[in-house]
């Protein structure tokens, strides 16, 4: 029962002491957040390979015309001679070679 009383106390003044810090975590909570925010901008601004985007939600998707792989408009690679996107260089170089991965069944292009 001592116990008891003595856990029932120190949670009391944890919540309490909870209670009254909460107003300086959560603007802690907000600095560090700036501060995170800065240096991932700060950081695109670097040389070096630019960081991925994620497609906009008004992207247009295009089909990759060797596997057939849909990806947004800003992702695909397209060969200079001619208007169809690859979704990588590997689908790239298949069709310049001249071959294709095998497509799953009832999939049209």
């Amino acid at each position: 029962m001592k116990y008891l009383l003595l856990f029932a106390l120190l949670a009391f003044v944890a919540v309490l002491l909870y209670w009254r810090l909460r107003p300086y975590i959560h603007f802690a909570r907000r600095a560090f957040g700036f501060v995170r925010d800065v240096r991932r901008l700060s950081r695109q601004d670097l040389p070096g390979p630019a960081p991925r985007r994620a497609a906009s939600a008004g992207e247009r998707l295009v089909r990759c015309s060797s596997c057939g792989t849909w990806l947004p408009a800003s992702r695909a690679l397209a060969a200079r001679s001619s208007p169809e996107a690859y979704c990588s260089a590997d689908c790239l170089e298949r069709s310049a070679r001249g071959e294709s991965r095998p497509r799953a069944v009832g999939d049209k292009l």
